[in-house]
């Protein structure tokens, strides 16, 4: 428990910001930002629980911090396993296929069509022309 979830940030804060906001907490290993939100990681879990202790609910830059360990990715919750075939992910999150294909569709890097609640109609077009 390492990593925390820092919520209610504001949207202009940066890494720099949180440096030094945490600044005698421990060495930080990680900050990821996004609006509103981010996670920083420390190497120590101890000092990760000093600062969730000291800084949830603190006034920050005129919003009030929202500090709690971050979830792990759902993927990793069910012991390393991606739910699909019961293969293992390997550190960075890519299936470990020894057939060198990432489990999509076959190919590397190419992600097949997503079947999504939106359509489009199409009109009006020359009998000359192909819209596929």
């Amino acid at each position: 428990m390492s990593r925390l979830y820092v919520g209610r940030l504001p949207r202009d804060v940066r890494e720099r910001d949180l440096e030094r906001l945490f600044k005698g907490y421990g060495q930080i290993r990680d900050i990821c930002l996004r609006p509103g939100f981010g996670f920083i990681e420390f190497r120590e879990k101890r000092d990760a629980e000093d600062v969730m202790h000291d800084f949830n609910n603190r006034e920050f830059m005129g919003e009030r911090l929202l500090i709690e360990p971050a979830r792990m990715d759902r993927r990793r919750e069910r012991d390393g396993r991606d739910g699909r075939d019961g293969r293992r992910d390997d550190r960075d999150g890519r299936r470990d296929d020894r057939d060198g294909r990432d489990g999509r569709d076959g190919r590397r890097g190419m992600a097949g069509p997503q079947r999504t609640p939106f359509r489009i109609l199409v009109e009006n077009l020359s009998s000359s022309v192909s819209w596929q």
